[in-house]
C-alpha cells in the first residue's frame, strides 16, 4: 500500500492560533496501522486531546508580561546623616622632631701629647671641673723650673745694679736691661704655665660622659676626641613647622610629645624659633626644652609633637567618615531635597573622630556618612537616621 507523508495544520474553534501541527510519521500510522483497526471515534478523541495540549501551551507564552523594573523608578539608598553646627575645637599643629642634647661637646686635648690620666667611668655623671684626663707634662714643669732659677738670678742682679746707680757706678741704660730681664722671664713662666694647664683637661660643664675613644698611654692630639660630654637635663626638642603656621607659634606656648617605645606623654616650652624658612622644605625650625631628670629622654630621639597654638569656638566639624577623598581634593555628599549631592571641601584640624571643615558648608547642612560607596552625584537617597555628635575624647 502506498504510503502519503504530510505536514499537516489543522484550526479549530478552540481559539484563534490554536493550531496543532501532525507529522507525516502520525498520517503513516493512521494509514497503515492504527485507521485500519482504530475507530474512526479514537481518532477524534486523539485529535481532539493534542488540539487543547497546543493551545493551553500557547496561552501560557502568549499571555501578558509582567511588568518590567526598568518601568520602576531608582531605589533610595537609605543613609544616616549628620546636620553640620559650630563646636569648640583647639587649633593643634602635629609635627616630628629630634632630642638634642642642651649641651654637647667633644673632650679633646688643647696641646700634643702621651696620655698619662684617665680619670673618668663612661656614661657617668660627672661635675664642672672635673679633671677627666691629663697630658704628660714633666719637660714643661721642667723648663720652668728653670726660669726660676734664672728669675732669682735676674732680680739679684737688679739690685746690685741699684746699688751701682747710686754712687754711679752703672748707668742707668744698664739697670733698665736688667729690669727687662727680669721681666721677660717672667712672661716665658706664664707661657709655660699656660701649657702645664692645657695639659690637664676637665669638664667644661656638668653632664654625662659618653664611651671613651682612647686609651692610656696613647699619643694625644687636638684633632683626637677622647669622650663625649652631654648635657641633657634639661634636654631640647627640635622639630620642623609649614610656614603657614609662623605668625601662630610664640615663645613660651606648652607643647606635648611622645618618643618611641613609651607611652608616656611628656612636656615641653617653646624657647626659640628659626628667624628663615627653608626654601627646600617650606619650614621653620623651632626648639623647646624639657625637664629630663630622670634622664628618661636621650639625645637623638625621635618625637612626636602636639602644639595647641589656640582654641577656635565657632569650628566646622564633621565625622571623618564623611570626608572623601578625590583627585584634586576632598568631598562630602549634602542632603538636598531626597539626593545625594558631591560638594568639595577644605579641611582643617583633625580629631580621633572628627575634622574641622573650613570651606564648602554651612551650619544646618546636613552630610552623608554611611553607604557612600553606593553613592554618586545627584543619588536618591532616604535618611533613616541622624548621627549626634561626638565628644573630642571620644
Amino acid at each position: 500500500m502506498g504510503t502519503n507523508c504530510h505536514n499537516f495544520r489543522i484550526s479549530s474553534e478552540f481559539g484563534a492560533g490554536c493550531s496543532i501541527i501532525f507529522p507525516d510519521l502520525y498520517f503513516l500510522l493512521l494509514d497503515e496501522i492504527t485507521f485500519p483497526i482504530m475507530k474512526l471515534s479514537d481518532v477524534i478523541l486523539i485529535t481532539v486531546v493534542l488540539l487543547i495540549s497546543n493551545c493551553g501551551a500557547k496561552e501560557k507564552t502568549s499571555g501578558p508580561a509582567p511588568a518590567s523594573n526598568a518601568n520602576r523608578g531608582p531605589r533610595a539608598v537609605a543613609i544616616d546623616g549628620y546636620v553640620v553646627r559650630y563646636d569648640t575645637i583647639e587649633n593643634i599643629i602635629n609635627a616630628t622632631g629630634s632630642l638634642i642634647a642642651y649641651e654637647a661637646v667633644d673632650i679633646r686635648p688643647e696641646r700634643a701629647g702621651k696620655l698619662v690620666k684617665l680619670d673618668f667611668q663612661e656614661s657617668s655623671f660627672v661635675r664642672s671641673g672635673t679633671l677627666l684626663a691629663k697630658i704628660d707634662d714633666s719637660e714643661l714643669i721642667a723648663q720652668r723650673n728653670r726660669l726660676s732659677i734664672n728669675l732669682d738670678l735676674a732680680e739679684k742682679e737688679v739690685a746690685r745694679g741699684k746699688e751701682l746707680l747710686a754712687i754711679q757706678g752703672i748707668s742707668q741704660e744698664e739697670i733698665d736691661r736688667l729690669v727687662n730681664r727680669v721681666e721677660e722671664i717672667k712672661a716665658e713662666q706664664t707661657i709655660l704655665d699656660v701649657q702645664i694647664e692645657k695639659s690637664r683637661i676637665t669638664a667644661p660643664f656638668s653632664g654625662i660622659l659618653g664611651l671613651r675613644q682612647m686609651s692610656r698611654g696613647a699619643y694625644a692630639t687636638p684633632s683626637d676626641v677622647i669622650v663625649e660630654l652631654r648635657q641633657i637635663s634639661p634636654i631640647k626638642l627640635e622639630f620642623d613647622v609649614p610656614e603657614r603656621y609662623l605668625v601662630k607659634v610664640k615663645k613660651g606656648q606648652e607643647l606635648e610629645f611622645t618618643i618611641v617605645g613609651s607611652e608616656r606623654l611628656f612636656k615641653a616650652r617653646v624657647y626659640a624659633i628659626d628667624t628663615q624658612i627653608s626654601p627646600t622644605t617650606r619650614t621653620f625650625k623651632v626648639r623647646a626644652t624639657s625637664e629630663n631628670r630622670d634622664n628618661l629622654l636621650k639625645p637623638g630621639q625621635f618625637a612626636k609633637v602636639t602644639l595647641v597654638t589656640g582654641v577656635d569656638n565657632r569650628a566646622m566639624l564633621v565625622p571623618t567618615d564623611a570626608v572623601i577623598p578625590i583627585l584634586d581634593g576632598k568631598q562630602v555628599y549634602v542632603l538636598n531635597k531626597g539626593r545625594a549631592i558631591a560638594r568639595p571641601v577644605q579641611t582643617g584640624n583633625r580629631e580621633a573622630s572628627r575634622v574641622q571643615i573650613t570651606e564648602g558648608l554651612q551650619t544646618g547642612d546636613t552630610v552623608v556618612v554611611s553607604g557612600l560607596l553606593s553613592l554618586s552625584d545627584g543619588t536618591a537617597v532616604s535618611l533613616s537616621n541622624l548621627v549626634e555628635p561626638q565628644n573630642a575624647e571620644e
